[in-house]
């Protein structure tokens, strides 16, 4: 099983390839391959700069190598503090294994220790695999997003989901 942790400033360079590989392995993540900086400089202040209340970086680490990898953003904003924004990626290498349902269980108690009440994410709406495995993670469908994205040159719609924390 892979070992799920806090990212930090020193996890920026691996992180960064992970998530150029995860870009171009994957037709559901938001960045096509080319769109992500390429220099990690960015990354590892993000990292730096994370505190006890606000956003946070989890990966998931398998034999030496990031696997997965799961970001939570939560807006600075007063009314806004007690939601995080989940975006999720698991190397295509490590499918299969777990790994995204860890990576999710952690985040929901991370984000119960930070004071939050709501995680939430999007979707594509024809990413099955994705869908089933929020599901079984708590999370329900709230809104549809329709023609939200454009993959290949066609539109592409995005369910809206949420699960309450305890």
């Amino acid at each position: 099983m892979a070992d799920i942790r806090k990212a930090g400033p020193d996890d920026a360079a691996a992180l960064l390839g992970l998530l150029h590989k995860l870009d171009a392995q994957s037709v559901y993540m938001m960045m096509e391959p080319g769109e992500r900086e390429a220099a990690p400089d960015r990354l590892r202040d993000r990292l730096a700069a994370q505190d006890a209340a606000g956003s946070f970086d989890l990966v998931a680490e398998e034999t030496g190598r990031l696997a997965g990898w799961l970001s939570a953003e939560v807006l600075p904003f007063r009314r806004a503090r007690r939601t995080g924004y989940l975006v999720l990626g698991v190397d295509a290498d490590f499918a299969g294994r777990g790994i995204g349902a860890a990576l999710l269980a952690t985040a929901a108690d991370e984000a119960q220790l930070r004071g939050l009440w709501r995680l939430e994410l999007t979707v594509m709406a024809d990413n099955l695999r994705a869908l089933g495995l929020y599901a079984r993670c708590g999370f329900q469908v709230e809104g549809l997003r329709r023609r939200a994205l454009i993959r290949d040159g066609a539109p592409v719609d995005e369910y809206y989901m949420g699960r309450l924390l305890p």
